[in-house]
Formats: C-alpha cells, sequence, structure tokens
C-alpha cells in the first residue's frame, strides 16, 4: 500500500509540475532554445573521428638485425624477449615471427588493462633483456597500437618525368622525407605520416687488390684508418683566463670527400684512400620497393590525429595538395587506398535514408492523428532531441564517430515512440471532455511511469553490451552511452516542452486547413476493425497460442541455421592480392613478376599500388613482407570487374608460377582492421611436445598433406618455405692455414657488398660506408677469392669452407608456448570442435607433436557465448524493472514472451533476403525489441489502469488495446518506413546498413501483430481464473460487475 501510495505522490507532482510548466510557457521555450544553442556550439567543438580513440590492447616489439638468419635471430634474441615479456602484467597473447634480419613480437592485452601502464613495463623488460643479448643489437622499437593509428589514406608522391634515372629518384626520397612530410605532419589534423618506398644512399670503397696486396695492405687497414678518423669523443670545460670555453675533441667525416683523403700508413709511406680505392655514393642495396600505376613511387600513410575531425583532415589536405602541384611541377600526388570514402557514403546514405524514411514516417502520421499540428510537434521534437543530446556527449567526453553516432540514430526510433505516446495520450484525454490544461497535465502523467519504465528497459538491453570481452565491449560503449543520453534526453523532452509547445499550438481553438484536410483523409472506423481482429483471435484463441509457440520452435531453428560472421560482406571495387612466391628470386625478380601482373589486366584495373619485398612503415604492419612477397593494391574499373579480376588473377599466378602462394581478399574496411574480422577462419599450431620448438620439415609436410587430403575445400598450403645456403667454416683448416675466423668473416661480406664499416654524418642524414668489392656470384667468390693469414700469405676461400644447400622454414612462429609452424585453414562450420578433432587424430600418430587452435571460429565462438550471456543478463534485468512497474511476478513474462517471437519475424526476413546473423544484425534484434517492447509496456500498464478503474478483464482488454492502437501502429509504421529506403539502397556500404533494416522490419512486422493481438490474449489467459473466483464471490454477495457484453466461446 505504501508503495501505491508512493507512486500515486509521483504521478500528482508530475501533474503539478506539468501545469506549472504550460503557465510559464515562455520561461519553458527559453530554456530549450538556451540548450539548442549550447548543443549547437558543442557540435561544433566535438571531435569526429572515423571510430572512437581506443587504446588497442596491443604492443608490437620490433627487431632488426640485418644479416642475421630466421633460427639465430630466433635462438638468441626473440626467445630471450619472449620469456622476459611474458612477465608483464596482463598479458593475454604473445605472438613471434622471426625472419631473416628482423623479427616482430605482438603482445595482447585484455580489455581493462592500462595500456600506458603496460607499455612502460615492456619498455623496461625489454631493456632488462638487453643485457642477455649481443653487444651490437640496436634497441628494439616499442609500438603502442590505437584505433586511430590505422591509415585513412595513403598519399603517392611520383616524378613526373617517367624517364628520370635512379640519381632523380633519390633525390625525391630526400625530398620527400625532409620537406613533404614534415609540412604534412605539421597539420594539427594529422597524427603521422607513415613512409615507404625511400632509397638510402651509401658510401662504398672498393679497394684495388693488387695495390693493396703490393703494399701489404688488408681490409682491416682500410677498416681501422675509418673508425680512426670518424671518431667524436667530446667536450670539456676549459678556462682561459676570466673566460670559459667548450673544447671539442672531434674528427668525424662529413663528406664523400673526408672519406677520399683519408690517411694510411704502409711501413715509412703515407698514401690516402683515393690512392688503393675507389670511393663513391651510390644507391644502397634496396630490400623492398614501391610502384604506383606501374612508376616508382614513394607512399605516405595518413594517421588521423585522434581528436581531428575527418571533414577538417579532408580540406586541408586538399589544401595542401594543391599548394605541392603548384610548387614541385616536377612531381605528381596521388590519393588512393581512401577510407574516408566509404565512411563518407555511408554516413551521407545513412542520413539521406533517414532522412527520406523520416519524412514517410512523419507523412504517415496525418493518416492517423485528426489533425494537422501533433504531427508537426512530434516532427519538432526529434531535432531538439538530438541537438540536446550533443551537448551531453560534450559534458561526458564523447566523440562523434560511427559508433556513437549510429547510437544516436537507433535511438530515433523510440523517441518517435515516447513522443507519439505522449502527443496521442494528450488528444485521447481531450476526446474525453477534459480541458487543453487539464488534457496536457493528465495524458503526461498518465504515461509517465511506462515511459520511464520504457527508457530503463532500452538501458538494459544495451548497456550489458558494455561487458562484451575485446574491442567489441570496448566500442559498443559509446553507442550504449549514446543511446541512454539519446533516452534521457528524450524523456526530458517528452514530459516538459512537448507538453507545453502542444498547449501553445491548441490554445486558440481554431482549426486550420491543415487539420480540416487530415481529418478528412484519416483512417476512420480503425478501432470497429481491430475489434472485429480481437474477436477473431479470442475465437480462435487456441490455435492462435499453438501458431505462436510454433513461430519460438521457428526462431531456434533459424537462429541455428542461419551462418554467423562478425560482419557482412561489403560489395567493393578494391582487392588486395598477397604473393608469397616460394622461391629464393631477388627482389628485381619479384618486382618483374608483380609488374608482369598488373600489366596483364591494365583493361580491367583503375589504380594499382604494388609492396614488393620488405616496406619502411613504422605502424603499417599490413604490409609486413620479406623480399620472396609482395603484396598488391588494384581498384577496379567496377564492382563486375573486380570479381573478374580475382579470378583471372588467381587463374594467372597458378599457371605461370604454380609453386607460389596466393592470397586474394577485398580491401579491409576499417571496421574489419579493428575487429580483425578477416582473420583466417581456423589456425592449426603445430609444435614438438618437449622441446617447443619446430617440427621437422618432412614431419610438417606429411601432415599437412594429410589434412589436404581430407578438407581439400579448406585451401589449406604448406608452411612457407626457402632454399639456404650453409657456409661451414672447417676449424682445422683455420688452424692449419693460420687464419683467423673474424678475417675470413669480414673477407666474404666486403665480397658481398655487406661489410658495414662505419657511418659518415651529412646534414640531414647518415649514410653508412660500405666495404665492397666487385659484383660477383657465390660460387665465384668462393673459387677465386683470397683470405690473408697471419703472416700476410693469401690463402683460397674455397680450402677453408663448405658449402652445404638446406631446405628449412622461411619465417619462425612463437607463442606462450614456445616455437610452433601454424597450417591455415580457409573452412566454414558450425561444429569447429568436429575439425579440431580429426587435426588432432592426424597429429596424434606422433606423439612428439603437440596442436593448439585459434582463429575467427574459435574467437567467434567465445563471442557468441558470451553474446547468450549478456541476453540472458539482459532479460534478468528486463524482469526486474517490469516487475517492479507493474508490481506483479507474472505480468513481465506476458512482455518479454514478445521478444523471441519479434525475433523469428527478423530472423526470418534476414532467411528470406540471404543475409547472415552478425554484429549489425544483433544490434538491429536489440533496438527491434527496444522499440516493440516499449508498445507491449504501455499497452499492459493501460490495462491495468482500466482494471484498477473497475473495468472488467475482457472490457480493460478491449478498450486498452484501442486506446493503444494508433500509437502502437504509428511507431511500427514510422520505424518500418524510416527504415526502409536503408534497406532499397544499393550503393556504396548499403551493405554494412542492410542487416540493421532487415532485423528492424521484420520484427517489427510481426511485433506489431504480436503487440495488437498476442499480448492481450496472453494477458487473458493469466488473469481469467482470477476474473471467474471474483465473479463468483460477488455472485455469492449478490452483486455483479457491470457485464462488458463481450462473451468468450
Amino acid at each position: 500500500m505504501q508503495d501505491l501510495q508512493d507512486l500515486h505522490d509521483l504521478q500528482d507532482l508530475i501533474q503539478i509540475m506539468v501545469k506549472f510548466l504550460i503557465s510559464r510557457p515562455i520561461a519553458v521555450v527559453m530554456t530549450f532554445l538556451a540548450l539548442l544553442l549550447l548543443g549547437i556550439v558543442a557540435s561544433n567543438r566535438l571531435p569526429v573521428s572515423l571510430m572512437p580513440d581506443i587504446d588497442i590492447p596491443e604492443i608490437t616489439v620490433a627487431v632488426s638485425r640485418p644479416d642475421v638468419s630466421a633460427r639465430e635471430l630466433e635462438n638468441s634474441v626473440v626467445s630471450v624477449l619472449r620469456r622476459n615479456l611474458m612477465q608483464v602484467q596482463g598479458l593475454d597473447r604473445i605472438e613471434s615471427e622471426s625472419r631473416n634480419g628482423s623479427a616482430l613480437i605482438r603482445l595482447s592485452f585484455k580489455f581493462g588493462n592500462d595500456i600506458n601502464l603496460a607499455f612502460m613495463e615492456v619498455n623496461e623488460k625489454v631493456d632488462g633483456a638487453m643485457n642477455y643479448l649481443p653487444a651490437d643489437l640496436e634497441r628494439p622499437r616499442i609500438i603502442k597500437a590505437s584505433a586511430t593509428d590505422i591509415p585513412v589514406f595513403m598519399l603517392n608522391i611520383m616524378l613526373t618525368d617517367s624517364m628520370a634515372g635512379d640519381e632523380k629518384f633519390i633525390e625525391l626520397s630526400e625530398f620527400a622525407e625532409t620537406v613533404i612530410k614534415k609540412r604534412i605532419e605539421q597539420l594539427p589534423e594529422v597524427g603521422m605520416a607513415d613512409i615507404t618506398g625511400q632509397i638510402k644512399r651509401e658510401i662504398y670503397i672498393s679497394p684495388d687488390r693488387e695495390k693493396m696486396n703490393s703494399l701489404g695492405l688488408t681490409d682491416d687497414d682500410i677498416t681501422s684508418a675509418v673508425r680512426i678518423n670518424n671518431i667524436n669523443i667530446g667536450n670539456i670545460l676549459v678556462k682561459d683566463g676570466k673566460y670559459l670555453y667548450n673544447l671539442e675533441f672531434s674528427s668525424y667525416l662529413s663528406d664523400l670527400n673526408d672519406v677520399r683523403d683519408i690517411f694510411i700508413r704502409t711501413g715509412s709511406r703515407i698514401i690516402q684512400m683515393k690512392d688503393i680505392a675507389e670511393v663513391g655514393l651510390r644507391e644502397e642495396q634496396p630490400q623492398g620497393i614501391y610502384y604506383s600505376d606501374g612508376k616508382r613511387a614513394i607512399t605516405l600513410a595518413i594517421i588521423k590525429e585522434s581528436t581531428s575531425k575527418m571533414a577538417s583532415l579532408e580540406s586541408k589536405m586538399a589544401e595542401l595538395l594543391d599548394v605541392f602541384r603548384a610548387d614541385y611541377p616536377q612531381m605528381e600526388f596521388e590519393i588512393s587506398q581512401d577510407q574516408t570514402i566509404l565512411l563518407d557514403y555511408s554516413i551521407m546514405n545513412l542520413w539521406e535514408s533517414l532522412l527520406l524514411g523520416g519524412l514517410l514516417a512523419f507523412i504517415l502520421m496525418f493518416f492517423f492523428l485528426k489533425d494537422g499540428k501533433s504531427p508537426l510537434i512530434i516532427g519538432f521534437s526529434i531535432p531538439v532531441t538530438l541537438v540536446i543530446s550533443l551537448l551531453f556527449f560534450y559534458l561526458v567526453g564523447l566523440s562523434l564517430n560511427i559508433i556513437s553516432l549510429a547510437g544516436l540514430i537507433l535511438g530515433i526510433g523510440m523517441m518517435i515512440d515516447n513522443s507519439i505516446v505522449i502527443i496521442e495520450n494528450i488528444t485521447q484525454w481531450i476526446d474525453r471532455g477534459l480541458s487543453l490544461t487539464e488534457a496536457c497535465a493528465r495524458g503526461t502523467n498518465e504515461v509517465i511511469t511506462p515511459l520511464i519504465s520504457s527508457v530503463l528497459v532500452t538501458c538494459a538491453v544495451f548497456i550489458p553490451l558494455i561487458f562484451l570481452s575485446g574491442i567489441s565491449g570496448a566500442l559498443f560503449y559509446d553507442q550504449a552511452i549514446a543511446i541512454v543520453i539519446g533516452q534521457g534526453v528524450s524523456l526530458l523532452v517528452g514530459i516538459t516542452l512537448l507538453p507545453t509547445v502542444y498547449y501553445l499550438f491548441y490554445r486558440n481553438g481554431k482549426e486550420g486547413w491543415l487539420t480540416r484536410l487530415v481529418k478528412k483523409i484519416s483512417l476512420k472506423r480503425l478501432e470497429e476493425r481491430y475489434e472485429g481482429g480481437m474477436d477473431f483471435f479470442f475465437r480462435y484463441r487456441r490455435a492462435t497460442m499453438i501458431s505462436f509457440g510454433l513461430i519460438l520452435l521457428l526462431m531456434v531453428w533459424l537462429f541455428i541455421i542461419l551462418e554467423k560472421e562478425r560482419f557482412p560482406e561489403i560489395r567493393q571495387d578494391e582487392l588486395v592480392v598477397t604473393v608469397d612466391w616460394n622461391e629464393n628470386i631477388s627482389l628485381d625478380e619479384n618486382l618483374r613478376r608483380i609488374r608482369q601482373l598488373t600489366e596483364s589486366h591494365r583493361e580491367l584495373v583503375l589504380q594499382s599500388n604494388s609492396f614488393v619485398g620488405e616496406q619502411q612503415f613504422l605502424f603499417n604492419r599490413d604490409y609486413d613482407l620479406s623480399y620472396t612477397q609482395a603484396k598488391v593494391y588494384i581498384k577496379a574499373r567496377s564492382y563486375r570487374a573486380q570479381k573478374e579480376l580475382w579470378e583471372q588473377i588467381n587463374r594467372f599466378i597458378t599457371q605461370k608460377w604454380p609453386g607460389a602462394s596466393v592470397n586474394i581478399a577485398a580491401q579491409q574496411n576499417i571496421f574489419e582492421k579493428i575487429f580483425s574480422a578477416s582473420e583466417v577462419p581456423l589456425v592449426a599450431e603445430v609444435s614438438l611436445m618437449k622441446e617447443k620448438e619446430v617440427p621437422p620439415v618432412e614431419v610438417m609436410t606429411d601432415i599437412v598433406s594429410r589434412m589436404q587430403e581430407q578438407w581439400p575445400e579448406a585451401g589449406i598450403s604448406n608452411p612457407p618455405l626457402e632454399d639456404k645456403i650453409l657456409l661451414r667454416i672447417d676449424p682445422d683448416r683455420l688452424l692449419l692455414y693460420d687464419v683467423e675466423p673474424v678475417t675470413l668473416y669480414n673477407t666474404l661480406k666486403a665480397a658481398l657488398n655487406r661489410y658495414n664499416i662505419g657511418q659518415l654524418r651529412a646534414s640531414y642524414e647518415i649514410l653508412p660506408i660500405v666495404l665492397s668489392g666487385k659484383e660477383k656470384q657465390l660460387s665465384d667468390i668462393i673459387s677465386t677469392e683470397d683470405v690473408l693469414n697471419k703472416t700476410g700469405k693469401p690463402i683460397p676461400v674455397r680450402e677453408l669452407v663448405r658449402i652445404q644447400r638446406v631446405h628449412d622454414y622461411k619465417t619462425i612462429k612463437g607463442g606462450i608456448n614456445g616455437e610452433y609452424v601454424p597450417v591455415y585453414m580457409n573452412i566454414e562450420t558450425n561444429r569447429p570442435a568436429d575439425i579440431t578433432r580429426g587435426i588432432r587424430s592426424i597429429a596424434g600418430s606422433d606423439q612428439n607433436l603437440n596442436v593448439s587452435f585459434s582463429g575467427s571460429l574459435i574467437s567467434g565462438q567465445k563471442l557468441f557465448r558470451e553474446l547468450a550471456v549478456i541476453l540472458v543478463v539482459a532479460l534478468l534485468l528486463l524482469y526486474f524493472i517490469l516487475a517492479a512497474q507493474f508490481e506483479s511476478l507474472m505480468q513481465p513474462f506476458i512482455v518479454l514472451l514478445e521478444i523471441p517471437i519479434d525475433i523469428a519475424g527478423a530472423l526470418l526476413l534476414v532467411l528470406i533476403w540471404g543475409g547472415t546473423i552478425n554484429i549489425i544484425t544483433m544490434i538491429g534484434l536489440i533496438v527491434m525489441s527496444g522499440v516493440i517492447i516499449n508498445d507491449s509496456i504501455l499497452k499492459v500498464d493501460t490495462i491495468n489502469n482500466l482494471r484498477a478503474e473497475g473495468l472488467g478483464l475482457k472490457e480493460a482488454i478491449y478498450e486498452g488495446g484501442s486506446r493503444r492502437l494508433k500509437p502502437i501502429i504509428m511507431v511500427a509504421m514510422a520505424s518500418i518506413f524510416s527504415t526502409m529506403p536503408i534497406l532499397l539502397y544499393q550503393g556504396m556500404g548499403s551493405e554494412l546498413e542492410r542487416p540493421l533494416a532487415l532485423a528492424l522490419i521484420g520484427g517489427m512486422s510481426l511485433g506489431t501483430v504480436v503487440s495488437l493481438f498476442f499480448i492481450p490474449l496472453a494477458y487473458w489467459y493469466v488473469y481469467r481464473g482470477k476474473e471467474n473466483k471474483a465473479e463468483e464471490r460477488r455472485a455469492a454477495r449478490g452483486t455483479r460487475k457491470p457485464s462488458d457484453g463481450r462473451r468468450v466461446e
């Protein structure tokens, strides 16, 4: 009784508040105009970005050690670092990949961890491990990842003169890094410009061997002379009388002539370097190269500053590029791989579709409402709510990104719902004869409790999504907060501004021309037709309940059979071709093949970017390639051409180079990059049980061949292998011929042009100094080259080394449990456990092998299990809220039973349309459930109020249904019409929005029927027993409640 009294007190207070606001309309309007003004100001100050600025819980440690094999790098550096880094707190997964000359260690952390603290701890662990690593190892680079570190587009820079030589391109490389890159990074909207494709220069010293031998000089003498003349000891502070000076001790090389003029002593003679060697400047031996549309180029990956606006970045970059083109006509500037196009099209099409749909929904209201002013009030409330919501975005520190914007747009349907309910209820009280002031107060007051419950229900559905693990939960945070803000502001506008504006519109009592027109076209006898429908459903109530029970089974069946994926497949005109030739080819041969590939399909290609060999990017890990790999971005001339290219390129490579591994995929959009939506479905990680090292090549080849036989459709390929040449030094012969191992090693490096003996510090660059010989084949070097022993006698190299060819892994992968060999399977299944069991049985024949698994099938299962748990939590929260509102433990089940039935309608339309269950579909289901359940809450609340006023069960059900008829139909039609353009639109990005429209339209279509007929019928089934007992008690006392005249057969 006390709770009921408190509720009445609250309703009385709200009624008094509404009357007070109506009596002060100017104050109300001015208050909301002030809020609108602040909202407009805040919207201009809100940071606008592609995605929320989320610290992706991932840190990368990059190791560079040129001229060291993958095995040596793994044993001496990577395994040591991996062991140390495993002690970092909050570590979820660690993966390493070692290849010749470089390695990457990726550390993934659990969401919720302080990534800045983890970054500091990783630096400490790396510094601690440096004591156990080779002394000449450069400190590894440590990179912290963020969602905003993904490049928004590439800027290609080329020479207009296609005949320009290497010298001109070297100048372009220097200019791009020292001028273009710096000017771009000076823009406040740019966080970083990551560069690749540059040519580096080096100083070479090529000794004249005859002169060297005649003078008794060795390579060590040249090395020693360069190092002695290239030192910087430092400086000391000295006193000279009453003055103090910094006295610098320095002797370092600053230009090419300094190297040529180095003096070398040989016996009693002093000669210069230029007398015994050729000294010059040349292109450093490249490890990778970049081509754009068949022309050598440099590219800058533009990374946006997290707080800047995307539109501002685009406009500022366009202005700067116009300046560059005017100032540097000898250069070409071209934008490629523009991620903003999809974003711009998606947001623009979303807004256009919603505006068109909103207009259709707005026109539709004139058919249901009895005058021309009410739809105007409802239409006016939506932009007011949105603008004020932006003010709260600014106050809570939320950026305007595609996730938060989607949350705000998704809430529009519920905002319309709130406005329709309040306006329609006020109109009904006017029709019953109340004065305008009383109707505004009573109409608002009557629905305030169910509206608050509706807002709480919406929050209860969305807020649990924050607790999803991984980046999904972090992204849903912005969406959940956006929807909560939108719903809260919508409720505030609904109970304060709407009654006041309604009062201002109707206080003169005159009917305008629009109202007279609306009365002629408004739907008539709608309530009578509804009562006829109710009679039909009550007459066949058993069949109706059985039908709805079958729909529940249909929902379960649809959920099982529909394909599940993270994101819908987006139709694109872009392709990314990744090739590993699986041959020890040179960079020039790699480039020749790639140019042959791109030029052979020129008629279908609009633009192409070729990343051949190792790239120089710091952050862009998508292009982490070896010298025998390449990645080609291709923009096709049309969507149809993209499919044709896909088939032609695959056929071209497999026919011409059958040993190559090729992967062709659509260009990842920003969502797929963040969610790793394109990761391989299943990866089997095979390792040795005891040693925790990689299994022998022949063992892995056998396992892979057996897996290929069992799953031929999975596209399984052998692990990348390469032929290596091992030069084994014979220690006995070294002792016999009295040769120092270091002398032999340096002689071989010089012959191979890889002997780095120092650096020259120029004004803006550091040039390596390389001791080199003439270009020779390895076999010629071994057979003709000599090395000097301790007495200066030349010894043939062939007498000291033995050559051995081996077939080994190109890269070495490692994880928490040590080294492993990954086997990638591109397979679709709803039962991955069967496949993992089959793989274990294949590998189980060897007791020394251990197999573990990863991939999207494994992580996807985890995501859907979490979604199932969150669904249960959301349903429990819904039940608690509804039970508190209805003061009943049974009535919430009536409302909640509607959700699975509506989901069946949504999934059925998804099946008919050929869609899948993905994250966008799940969001649509949640939004649809929130809108439709609000209608049922209001309906049950209205029936409860009518019964409390003394109406019989059937009469209250019929009367409550009639009162809520128009609002329910209007909300459903508004939601369907507002999303119908999204469903029918076929442009770029439409695949990303369509699952949302399918879920909303399918669920709302069936949900409206359920809310109108099933909910009243279920309510009658629950309370018919109590009503019969109450009738019997009244009959025993000789009193009877007035009959409603309706008989249930």
